[in-house]
């Protein structure tokens, strides 16, 4: 028998997992993974760098073409509900070496998120507690290994991914339960903001509504586009889900939907209250806070951005476990990284390696130069999922519960859209990128397709 890369997997939902997550705990999930860093970060420096007031157009072209990648998953998660996302459609649908190649990919998308928004809790979380308790934690201790700088470790990065790990290991309803606490104050945090802002908007701010046009605007939605990155998150506890052929498509919709409503308030308001040149600043929303005089306003969206932040490490931690499960289940990576605990029922081994390793990530090393690599990692996926759906429509036997509309015209948009995007991203990041590549492939070589369970069976 010849080598056979492009062997596929029919999934048959194992219910090893407790089937606890509802469709709102979807919706809240996705919204917990979406509006992080993105809306207190990058809005105010990509309209400062790039869009001007326009960033607003920046986040509404992002949400369509990603809101097209969310339909596509919806469908995909109807025919099959089960842990993985876009590593075991791709299995389904594209072959085995294709599938490894989109999970190996999603490791490094859910890994590098989880570390590098580590980094920014820490440095909002110091900040805060400097301001309110005038608690200054020692140089050695507030950043990434420099010996340059006097630093050697970002103790706060490390410790909060240990503690988010440590609820993740309890169980996925605890998990979901700390998520939604979280987001439903994240949600009062922004209304808060934009209630407060509104009334001192000055419309002569929107003057110089495109100051870098129309490519100005493209520029930024290369950038907007991680603002949206954890959707996906939602489609890797599918297995874990009470109704997943009817809840996974409003949890995937209805999270990218909400977020996008944000989104566009929150840039517009911004943008109206301070003149687009001050925003290059990573607070931009307390900053303006300050700008208006309201101090105490300024700290409350300050500790929301902590809080935002934690449930965003939360969510990329779960997508993390879940997508490091469902390849070792497959016997694609080290088999033991499936094994459930005999209380918890969670796949400790995967969630214990996730701590260990992405906390010493997030302590020791600058992440600032992988954020890129999320972008192209994670686009990959998206792109290979809408090649799914395509090659999918073709087949009779095809019957999903959830079917997205006008795909026939959507999708061809949504690849082209897709292919623009990467093809924007710096060489470095390519390179990074192959290299990646290149060690999954040698992985699969070695152990992984000797190791799959479509070899053994």
């Amino acid at each position: 028998m010849g080598l056979n890369i492009f062997r596929k997997k029919t999934y048959v939902p194992e219910n090893k997992l407790s089937k606890d997550i509802k469709a709102l705990e979807l919706v809240l999930m996705g919204v917990g993974a979406i509006i992080g860093a993105g809306i207190f970060v990058i809005t105010g420096m990509a309209s400062a760098t790039m869009a001007g007031p326009g960033i607003v157009l920046s986040f509404i072209l992002g949400a369509v073409s990603l809101g097209i990648s969310a339909l596509a998953y919806a469908e995909l998660g109807s025919s099959i509900p089960i842990s993985g996302s876009a590593y075991s459609y791709t299995y389904s649908f594209l072959g085995e070496i294709v599938a490894w190649l989109v999970g190996w990919n999603l490791v490094l998308e859910y890994g590098i998120s989880t570390a590098a928004v580590a980094v920014g809790w820490s440095s909002y979380f110091r900040s805060f507690l400097k301001n309110t308790f005038n608690i200054v934690v020692p140089q050695a201790l507030s950043g990434a290994f420099d010996m340059h700088k006097g630093t050697y470790i970002d103790i706060y990065a490390s410790l909060i991914i240990i503690i988010m790990f440590g609820i993740l290991l309890l169980g996925i309803k605890e998990s979901a339960f700390v998520s939604s606490a979280i987001v439903i104050i994240k949600i009062l945090v922004l209304v808060i903001f934009i209630v407060f802002a509104i009334p001192h908007i000055n419309i002569s701010n929107y003057k110089e509504f495109l100051p870098f046009g129309i490519a100005g605007v493209w520029h930024a939605t290369g950038l907007i586009v991680f603002a949206y990155l954890g959707f996906d998150a939602v489609s890797t506890v599918a297995e874990e889900v009470k109704y997943p052929q009817r809840d996974l498509p409003i949890g995937l919709i209805g999270s990218l939907s909400l977020s996008t409503i944000f989104y566009i308030i929150v840039s517009l308001t911004l943008t109206g209250v301070v003149n687009y040149k001050e925003l290059n600043v990573p607070d931009a929303l307390s900053f303006a806070m300050e700008k208006l005089h309201m101090y105490t306003i300024s700290n409350i969206i300050s500790i929301g951005a902590v809080i935002t932040i934690t449930s965003v490490i939360m969510v990329m931690g779960l997508g993390f476990t879940r997508i490091i499960y469902a390849l070792s289940r497959d016997g694609l990576f080290f088999e033991s990284f499936s094994q459930l605990h005999p209380v918890f029922n969670t796949p400790y081994k995967s969630t214990i390696l996730g701590g260990i390793l992405l906390s010493l990530a997030a302590g020791f090393f600058p992440l600032k130069d992988l954020a890129q690599l999320v972008n192209i990692g994670t686009l990959f996926a998206y792109f290979m999922v809408g090649i799914s759906v395509i090659l999918l429509r073709k087949n009779p036997n095809y019957k999903p519960k959830f079917r997205m509309p006008f795909a026939k015209i959507l999708l061809p948009i949504n690849l082209v859209t897709l292919l623009l995007i990467i093809s924007g991203l710096p060489m470095l990041t390519w390179i990074r990128f192959l290299i990646w590549c290149i060690i999954g492939l040698l992985i699969y070589i070695f152990y992984g397709y000797k190791n799959s369970k479509l070899q053994k069976e």
